[in-house]
């Protein structure tokens, strides 16, 4: 009786820090800057090409950084500056891909009109919108969250609010649940828990 309730309280004791989120990968050239207005912070990573996304309408400000060929040698190309907007939807995975290109010719070309395919994980298109910002500058140096923020005043965009790693749980709810398996304890178990919890604390 014990083991079960001490299961159930550690499952609505976990709700409270954790929500399902969507998973969101990407080639390894795909540079997230910026999700729904935040800079991306490396917390935010679940793994070197994946970042967790909150379920809604998102916007993610990314660029693209490859190695290209010009005249016989290799140097880094770093794109301009993309803004997707798509909605992202609870406990899905999501896959951002685009076709590499060899050449700095070729990499000017992508520059100005970039293709990429965004499909669930089991191969199916998701909609979104693309906007380039034409801005020049070093990647090191430039305020990527600023210019978003530019770019949805210019053009209206109003922003959600949520970060890629905003979760939102009712912990009142959650909060009941506990107290009431609790209380459905008996002495010794209530004894037993409380000394389990002190052991476990962080």
């Amino acid at each position: 009786m014990f083991k079960k309730s001490l299961i159930a309280m550690g499952l609505l004791l976990s709700a409270t820090a954790v929500q399902a989120a969507s998973q969101f990968d990407f080639q390894t050239e795909i540079e997230p800057q910026v999700v729904n207005g935040k800079a991306v912070n490396s917390s935010w990573f679940s793994d070197v090409d994946q970042l967790q996304l909150h379920p809604g309408a998102t916007q993610l400000g990314f660029t693209v950084g490859q190695i290209v060929f010009e005249d016989g040698k290799r140097r880094k190309f770093n794109s301009r500056l993309m803004i997707m907007s798509f909605d992202v939807q609870d406990e899905q995975t999501y896959q951002l891909n685009y076709k590499k290109f060899r050449t700095i010719e070729d990499a000017n070309k992508f520059n100005d009109d970039p293709t990429f395919e965004l499909k669930t994980e089991d191969g199916k298109p998701v909609e979104f919108k693309l906007a380039v910002l034409d801005k020049n500058g070093m990647q090191g140096f430039r305020d990527y969250e600023a210019e978003i923020t530019e770019f949805n005043k210019t053009t209206g965009v109003v922003l959600a609010g949520e970060s890629a790693t905003a979760v939102t749980v009712d912990t009142s709810k959650v909060s009941l649940g506990i107290k009431q398996q609790f209380a459905n304890m008996s002495r010794e178990e209530q004894q037993a828990f409380m000394q389990w919890a002190m052991q476990n604390l962080k």
